[in-house]
């Protein structure tokens, strides 16, 4: 059975793993430093199948609102994704924080899926990061 859990020091291979499909010139999300970093403020919650991990997902709380600061998944099952969001809702709906958001480079193409997962505030800024094209994202959750 797939669970969501937090992440802990042991996981740390896996989710570097897990992340290089982030990786960039400049954003290595798939360093084992700033993923320590995160799980030792336990911002990392990773999505398990029989101690497998299968997808990852930073959430930093600032300024009263909840950044997706990385989500990534290993492709080897469908929905992880989404069990990475619906994770956070829920976690944004049990400490009453009433929005939900995220950036991503345009060239992670995953614009349809935070669509699809409810994301109604959807911002292209062009040239944003490093020259690359950025998507905004935002929800709204309902508390």
């Amino acid at each position: 059975m797939i669970e969501v859990i937090k992440a802990s020091k042991k996981h740390i291979p896996d989710i570097a793993k897990i992340n290089e499909v982030l990786d960039t010139p400049h954003f290595c999300r798939s360093n084992k430093e700033l993923i320590e970093k995160n799980i030792s403020k336990e911002h990392y919650f990773i999505a398990v199948d029989n101690k497998k991990v299968l997808g990852a997902m930073a959430i930093i709380l600032d300024e009263g609102i909840y950044e997706i600061d990385s989500l990534a998944t290993s492709q080897e099952k469908k929905g992880i994704g989404k069990m990475l969001i619906d994770f956070a809702v829920e976690k944004c709906k049990k400490e009453k924080v009433p929005k939900l958001w995220c950036w991503s480079l345009a060239r992670y193409k995953a614009r349809g899926f935070y669509k699809k997962m409810g994301f109604e505030e959807d911002i292209l800024l062009k040239k944003h990061a490093h020259g690359e094209d950025c998507y905004l994202f935002g929800k709204i959750i309902e508390i």
